[in-house]
């Protein structure tokens, strides 16, 4: 009775929780198919508005921004069923299979099974929506860019009026007075407005503002300076890493005084109400002016600080005095340009100025940019070079290479505005303008990092001073940290440096978010889905795991083995198979964190034998053979051990090979399976002591039993030699130059056999000589040669 009373309580909680799991379930039905039914009416909509006629390049971005929301909406919507519909799937194998036609089931049980299976087929059939979704909001993506790439070439290879042709030039000065006069009626309107509200006091704000932020930014810039100093070397030449942090600093102080000038005024303005009510139109020549004065003065800063003119010292360019002060004046003339040339436009498109306008100014700004590019480039080609280069690093030198390239796109640019295709030019002209000034940048940032790798390495420079002093590091692990860093750096060169010359260089149609969030979301091949966020967590598990183990082997060996009187082969053998299963659980933990299901044990099996199969025999071999080294410990680390390839003491059993240093200081690297297969001659198997024998000849004259005591007294009165077992003295034989002795003694350390040998021998040398004992000397016998 008391059985089935337990029985029917276990029946009632299983059933509530499948209930309760089929009433989350289908909460979550019914919040994903409302979010279906709007990414639907979403996605019919803009599929709507697609259909319309003359669609701007703003409506197709905007339309396009839209379609990404709803692909990535569904997308994300159908990865998050997965979790519920594994649930549900895994509560129905739980019932086992449905019982055969004919046969009756547990009313409950039978219940439970046709929710659950409603429920899933619910799941699937809303996921399979999703995904519907997903892919008709692709392809009216793809429909989107092809009209976006459609209106870019006809856009950017519309013909009209060449740079020849005098009359676009006359419209551009009649254009250009229309504009005057638009910006003047716009200000004389703005100070009619706010001259009556306005408080004038309020501009005292702005030198206020400026020099209470120029004095903390001051005090807090010579902080960090006097904070740096402390860790120089004051005796040391300027190096890569000081030049190229000159070179940013003066970037950073840049856009702080920059942003410390701007900021103020904008703030001021605001609240002594003269831009409370601005239009946007003022706003607009506000932000055209600010990008202006921002860019021309960044990018010449940026100029003057890579040429260094009249500071050959801190030079990173190959340039002499003349070309690098030619060179600064172009890079901030060539910046103002490319600012005032764009913003121009866009003040030009909100004034809504005539169309014969804007086609001059595009066109007298590409020619200018052309112009500069060009100049810019022959100034780099007629110099002489920095002198006294030999022995410093020069950067930028693969950019010589791509000089060419850049002439080319420059000649086309003359022609495309010499034959009327001035969009062509405009963009041709920005873009190289633009990508340079991108490039410094990226590779500056580059450049500072590698040149912080290499100053970490050395513990002189002044970087290496203050990496050493704030971490307390080693020199094994700067110079450990210093290379993963590097390779993250590369990595991160790459993986930064290609979409941002895409997003420089790419057409209108190429929308970088799509291939990020399609990368956020996954990558499908076949029935497998790579996770970005999956593999990151199985990463850190991995790492985390290995960390661990290696943290757990310190604490095991400084705390526990270390206290202990096991011998250190094996204490070895006990931290390598602690390292062993470590490394297994973390990557069984990674493994399982990305999905991977372990129940197909056959499926495993059957790749692992068909890897054997195909050329994993003898690593396999190896890796069994190591386990056994270390299960049955034949040999251990610090054994003496002799092989056909030589003798030596063991130093590591690694996974797959064990390393042997000889006598001589050589590694022997040997496979494990040669170890356990092959006989192996091991000095130090049971203990470490050893025996060492001395042979001496002397005379036949010597007395024996003299000889004996004296063998016997020096042997013993080594501190090294053992006194059990005994030393023994043989008489070998009686040799044909004199009586044939050998001694036989023993040492703690088979290791220190050879030096007390030596030893004794030197004793025995000075005592024979005492005590006139002569060691026998070879007979010479001299044979007659034959009569001829």
């Amino acid at each position: 009775m008391r059985a089935a009373r337990l029985l029917l309580t276990a029946l009632l909680a299983l059933c509530l929780a499948i209930s309760a799991a089929v009433a989350l379930d289908r909460a979550i039905i019914g919040e994903t198919d409302r979010a279906l039914q709007q990414l639907r009416i979403d996605l019919d909509a803009a599929s709507l508005q697609l259909r319309r006629p003359n669609l701007s390049d703003q409506d197709l971005a905007n339309l396009k921004i839209a379609l990404e929301k709803i692909r990535t909406g569904a997308a994300d919507r159908s990865l998050k069923l997965l979790v519920p519909l594994g649930e549900v799937t895994q509560q129905l194998n739980s019932l086992g299979p449905a019982p055969a036609a004919g046969q009756k089931e547990d009313e409950g049980v039978a219940q439970s099974r046709a929710d659950l299976t409603a429920t899933r087929d619910k799941l699937q059939s809303i996921k399979a929506q999703l995904d519907v979704v997903t892919v008709e909001s692709e392809q009216v993506s793809k429909s989107v860019s092809v009209m976006q790439r459609d209106q870019f070439f006809s856009r950017i290879f519309d013909r009209s009026r060449s740079i020849l042709n005098p009359n676009l030039w006359y419209d551009l000065l009649a254009g250009i007075g229309v504009l005057f006069t638009g910006l003047a009626l716009l200000l004389r309107n703005w100070w009619s407005d706010v001259s009556q509200t306005a408080q004038p006091l309020g501009l005292l704000l702005i030198p206020l503002i400026i020099v209470g932020c120029g004095l903390g930014f001051r005090l807090v810039n010579r902080f960090f300076a006097r904070w740096l100093t402390g860790y120089s070397n004051s005796g040391r030449p300027i190096d890569n890493m000081t030049r190229l942090w000159i070179i940013l600093r003066a970037l950073i102080v840049t856009f702080a005084a920059l942003a410390i000038l701007f900021l103020p005024i904008r703030f001021a303005l605001e609240a002594s109400g003269y831009f409370t009510d601005a239009t946007p139109r003022m706003v607009m020549i506000w932000d055209a002016l600010r990008d202006m004065v921002f860019t021309t003065i960044f990018y010449y800063v940026l100029g003057r600080r890579v040429a260094a003119p009249g500071r050959p010292e801190i030079r990173i360019v190959d340039l002499d005095d003349r070309a690098a002060s030619q060179f600064a004046i172009l890079v901030g003339l060539t910046a103002f340009v490319a600012s005032f040339n764009y913003q121009l436009g866009q003040v030009s498109s909100g004034m809504f100025l005539s169309l014969n306008y804007t086609q001059g100014q595009s066109a007298l700004g590409a020619l200018t940019l052309l112009v500069l590019s060009s100049v810019i480039l022959l100034v780099l080609r007629r110099q002489q070079g920095l002198p006294d280069a030999e022995g410093r690093q020069l950067y930028f030198g693969w950019a010589t290479h791509l000089v060419p390239f850049v002439w080319v796109l420059i000649f086309i640019g003359f022609g495309a505005l010499a034959l009327g295709y001035l969009a062509l030019g405009d963009y041709l002209a920005h873009q190289i303008v633009r990508t340079a000034m991108v490039v410094t940048l990226v590779f500056l940032v580059y450049h500072l990092l590698d040149a912080m790798v290499q100053a970490s390495f050395d513990p002189q420079s002044n970087f290496g001073i203050f990496l050493r002093r704030i971490t307390g590091l080693g020199e094994r692990a700067i110079e450990r940290i210093g290379l993963i860093f590097r390779t993250i750096v590369d990595l991160i060169l790459v993986v930064a440096g290609i979409p941002l010359l895409l997003l420089l260089w790419t057409l209108n149609w190429v929308d970088m978010r799509g291939l990020v969030n399609t990368l956020a979301l996954g990558i499908t091949i076949g029935d497998v889905t790579i996770l970005p966020g999956t593999l990151a967590i199985m990463l850190a598990i991995l790492v985390a795991g290995v960390v661990a183990t290696k943290l757990f082997n310190s604490w095991l060996d400084r705390r526990i083995l270390a206290d202990t009187r096991i011998k250190k082969g094996v204490q070895d053998s006990i931290l390598t198979g602690a390292s062993y299963i470590g490394y297994f659980l973390a990557g069984v933990f990674a493994l399982t964190a990305a999905g991977v299901d372990f129940s197909s044990l056959a499926i495993i099996a059957g790749a692992l034998g068909l890897g054997i199969g195909l050329g994993l025999q003898s690593i396999i071999n190896n890796f069994v053979s190591g386990v056994i080294l270390l299960a049955e410990r034949p040999i251990r680390v610090g054994d003496w051990v002799s092989l056909p390839e030589g003798e030596g003491i063991v130093r590591r059993i690694n996974v797959r090979s064990t390393e042997i240093e000889t006598f001589d200081s050589c590694s022997i690297i040997l496979p494990n399976s040669a170890l356990v297969t092959e006989a192996v001659k091991n000095w130090t198997h049971n203990d470490d002591m050893g025996r060492f024998s001395i042979d001496l000849v002397v005379d036949y004259d010597t007395d024996a039993d003299v000889m004996k005591r004296l063998l016997l007294e020096v042997t013993k009165a080594h501190p090294k030699v053992l006194s059990h077992p005994a030393p023994t003295v043989l008489l070998t034989s009686f040799g044909k130059n004199g009586l044939e002795f050998v001694v036989r003694a023993f040492v703690a350390d088979v290791l220190m056999g050879s030096q007390v040998a030596s030893d004794i021998r030197f004793t025995l040398l000075s005592r024979l000589r005492d005590a006139g004992i002569n060691i026998a000397q070879p007979v010479a016998v001299l044979t007659a040669a034959p009569k001829s």
